[in-house]
Order: structure tokens, then C-alpha cells, then sequence
């Protein structure tokens, strides 16, 4: 990628003086033009104008790859893993309905989104790092706090409300600080870094549900709350950005964000396509878990339904984004999100045995991996780099509101507590599929802003 304001500088400066290359300058240019062109890019960046503006690799950028997916470990991983925990809440407080206690998974999920945007505020006065120390010791927190709780009132509060800001404040700053290192290979790298969240939705509920077995609820949280202080030192350490938060520009809004990105229609349509995507995403995780006990299937289906979803998920993440960067990232998001609202209505409803509910998760399992790294990845597509931050904070708080109301509207389908059988799940198929149809309709939407060319790679 070339740096186009400087490449058209030096274009200009050819075709004026009709020089050939010498060391980059001829004697004969006019000293004026050149003295002018060095005073706005600084001495010796003429000759740099043309060299690619993104390292797309080395030992920096992929250990910045490997904190961003220790962040998204540390953020979605555990936000994925909360059926365990709601699975166990229903048996804990039987009085309390499924949709209020899933309200918990959802204020989570919720915050984690919304908080990106004053996550991203702080950010251009103190640096993605601190942002990262912050949330990770306040996750940390949250869960040598929820080891004291007694009343399912404190669960919203510390589970919800204090994991979400924590989480909120880490997980974005991963994507931002990631697309300053890779631009050919944002959707690779955004697939990466979005399995480490898969990755540890496969050890975080096994292991959230065998400590709460054999040691209890209270020190099951307090061991997961010392893993988390080692993870938040890492991704401190090497989230190490490559270009220093930008000074405040004169007539700049204190907030440091952009909001004339709103008015931009291509902006609106990204944020209905996450809006839609999380509306259907949430609901039909959270839900999975109570599903697989309320039917009665295979023990190890019962015991590891979550593990097996986001242990696929992340290999679809990383093969779909390493697909995307070369067939289109739009063309691949359409395909696998209108397969995402398709299994639930062919797949999930009529899902009784032990082996159409395997073969439901797994193929469900890959369809929404993909969206998950491929619809960020269509911001870095869609708008210039400087515009990424505001962009994606926009974009995911969108999802935010999703979370929020995602699953406590398909809560009031499912009946409370003990109950047994699979009533209610039909409808919260329904509300899944076709959630993922509404997002497969805006990217279609939005491929068409872009370009109207039938066969063409976006």
C-alpha cells in the first residue's frame, strides 16, 4: 500500500520539472518545491513515500497478535463460556426466571461492546496499554469478588456490570492496534486473533465446571481471577502499539472521536449488520448449554457442547479470515451468516437426539465463526486508517445494545428452573435464524454500495 498524499506529492514534483530519478531528486529541481515538500514531510521521506506503510509481519507484529488474542482470551472467551455459569445459576436460584438470570451473561456481553467507546476516548491520552492493564485487573477483580457473592442481585453487579467495563476496556484497543501492523492481511490476522477468544471458550467453561465440582463455586472464581493477573501482564507488555496515540488536532472534540462517520450510510449498514449478527449470535450460545440438559442428550454433549463450539469456531475464524483477504471479505461474510440463520431453522428445532444436536452444534459451530472476524475486518476494509478507532468503537457498541437485549428477549421463551423437556427452544430457533438473516441482507447491501459488479473480490 502505497501513502498516497506523499506518493501524489512526488508525482507532481516529476511531472513539473519532467526529471529523470537520481537519488530520488535532480540538481536542476526547484529548490523552493523541494524545500517546501521536506519542511511537510520531514528530511529523507520523499524517498521513504513509496515503501509499504505496513510491516504485515516480524517478531513485533505477531507478538502484538498474540497479546490481542490474550485480550479477546481474557474478554469474549469468558463472555462465550457464560452458559456454564447460567446452567448452574438455574439450578442455584430456582426462584429467579431464565430470562432474568441470562440478563447477567447479557449486561456482560453488553458492556464489553458499549465500552468501547470510552475505552477508546481514554486511549488517546494514555496509550492502548494502560487501557489493557486497567481492564485486565478489574476482570481479575470481578472474579475474586463474584467468589463472595450470596444473592443473585450482586451477580448483575460484579459478574455483569464490573466484568463488562473491565472486558470493555481491553478488547478493542487489540483490533486497533492490530490493524497498524497488517493491512493485506487484516482478515487473517483479526481470524487469529478472534480463535484466541474460541480458544479459551473451549478451557474456560471445562474449567470453570470441574473447579465448581470438586472445589466449589467460591475458590473455582478465586483460581481463575490469579490466572487472569499473568494473561493481563503479557497482553500489557506486547500490545505495544507501533505509532503513539495522535495529538489532539486544533477544533478536534475532547472525546477524540468522529462522529461525522455516522453520517457516512456505509457506517449505518456496518453497524445494523453486527447489530443483527450479535441479536442472533448471544441468545443462540447462551441458550446451548440449558439446551443440550433440558434434552436429555449424551452426557458428554451435556458436558462439553460449549468446549466443542468454540474449539470450532476458532479453526473457522482463522480459515475464513485467511480465505477472505483472497476471495472478498463481503462475499465470504454473506455466505456464512445466511448459513447461520439457516441451521437453526433446519437443524436445531427439530434436534431431539443425541446426534442431531451434535450435528447441529458443529455446523453451527463453523457458520458463526466466520462472521466473527470477517464483519470487523469490513471496517478496515471500508474506511481509511485514521478513521479505524471511531469506526469500530461505533460498530461494536452497536453490538452492545444487542447483547443487552438479545438475551433476555429469548429468555422469556424458556421456562424457569427445573423444568424439563424443550419447550420454548423452537422459538428462540425462530428469533436466532432469522436475526442472521437480517445481517446477511445488510452486507449484501453494503457489497452492493461498494461495488455493483456481480463477480468482484470485496
Amino acid at each position: 500500500m502505497l501513502v498516497t498524499e506523499k506518493g501524489k506529492r512526488i508525482d507532481e514534483l516529476e511531472e513539473h520539472d519532467e526529471l529523470e530519478e537520481h537519488d530520488g531528486l535532480e540538481e536542476h529541481d526547484d529548490p523552493e518545491e523541494l524545500e517546501e515538500a521536506e519542511e511537510h514531510y520531514g528530511p529523507g521521506e520523499l524517498e521513504e513515500a513509496e515503501e509499504p506503510d505496513y510491516p504485515e509481519g516480524g517478531w513485533t507484529a505477531w507478538m502484538v497478535v498474540a497479546a490481542a488474542s490474550v485480550c479477546m482470551a481474557m474478554s469474549f472467551g469468558m463472555t462465550n463460556s457464560f452458559s456454564v455459569y447460567l446452567t448452574y445459576y438455574e439450578h442455584r436460584y430456582l426462584e429467579v426466571s431464565s430470562s432474568s438470570l441470562s440478563m447477567i451473561g447479557s449486561i456482560q456481553a453488553g458492556f464489553t461492546f458499549i465500552f468501547g467507546i470510552p475505552s477508546t476516548m481514554c486511549m488517546y491520552y494514555v496509550g492502548p496499554q494502560l487501557m489493557v492493564a486497567i481492564g485486565g485487573l478489574l476482570c481479575a477483580l470481578s472474579f475474586f469478588f463474584l467468589s463472595l457473592t450470596n444473592d443473585p442481585w450482586q451477580l448483575y453487579v460484579i459478574q455483569g456490570v464490573m466484568f463488562g467495563i473491565g472486558s470493555g476496556t481491553m478488547y478493542i484497543h487489540s483490533s486497533g492496534v492490530l490493524f497498524q501492523y497488517f493491512y493485506k492481511r487484516k482478515a487473517l490476522v483479526q481470524g487469529i486473533i478472534t480463535a484466541g477468544a474460541s480458544i479459551a471458550g473451549v478451557y474456560w467453561p471445562i474449567a470453570a465446571r470441574e473447579l465448581i465440582k470438586r472445589i466449589g463455586f467460591p475458590w473455582a472464581n478465586r483460581i481463575i481471577g490469579f490466572i487472569y493477573l499473568p494473561m493481563t501482564v503479557f497482553a500489557t507488555i506486547f500490545l505495544k502499539p507501533r505509532h503513539p496515540p495522535p495529538k489532539r488536532r486544533p477544533g478536534q472534540n475532547i472525546l477524540r472521536l468522529n462522529f461525522r462517520v455516522l453520517k457516512d450510510r456505509r457506517m449505518l449498514v456496518l453497524c445494523f449488520i453486527w447489530f443483527s449478527f450479535v441479536l442472533s449470535l448471544f441468545p443462540g450460545l447462551f441458550y446451548l448449554d440449558l439446551f443440550c440438559n433440558r434434552a436429555n442428550v449424551a452426557n458428554p454433549i451435556q458436558e462439553y457442547n460449549i468446549p466443542i463450539v468454540n474449539a470450532i469456531t476458532g479453526f473457522s475464524r482463522v480459515i475464513t479470515g485467511y480465505i477472505g483477504d483472497s476471495v472478498g471479505i463481503m462475499n465470504m461474510d454473506i455466505g456464512f451468516i445466511l448459513l447461520s440463520g439457516i441451521l437453526p431453522l433446519a437443524l436445531w428445532i427439530p434436534a431431539r437426539s443425541t446426534g442431531a444436536v451434535l450435528a447441529y452444534i458443529i455446523t453451527w459451530a463453523i457458520a458463526t465463526g466466520g462472521p466473527v472476524s470477517l464483519s470487523p475486518a469490513m471496517v478496515g476494509q471500508v474506511f481509511e486508517a485514521d478513521d479505524v478507532q471511531s469506526c469500530l468503537s461505533f460498530f461494536f457498541a452497536s453490538g452492545g445494545v444487542a447483547a443487552l437485549i438479545g438475551s433476555a428477549i429469548c429468555g422469556t421463551f424458556i421456562p424457569k428452573g427445573n423444568a424439563t423437556g424443550v419447550e420454548g427452544f423452537d422459538k428462540l430457533a425462530i428469533f436466532v435464524g432469522v436475526m442472521a438473516f437480517a445481517s446477511a441482507g445488510g452486507v449484501m447491501v453494503l457489497r452492493w454500495m461498494t461495488s455493483r459488479k456481480l463477480w468482484v473480490i470485496l
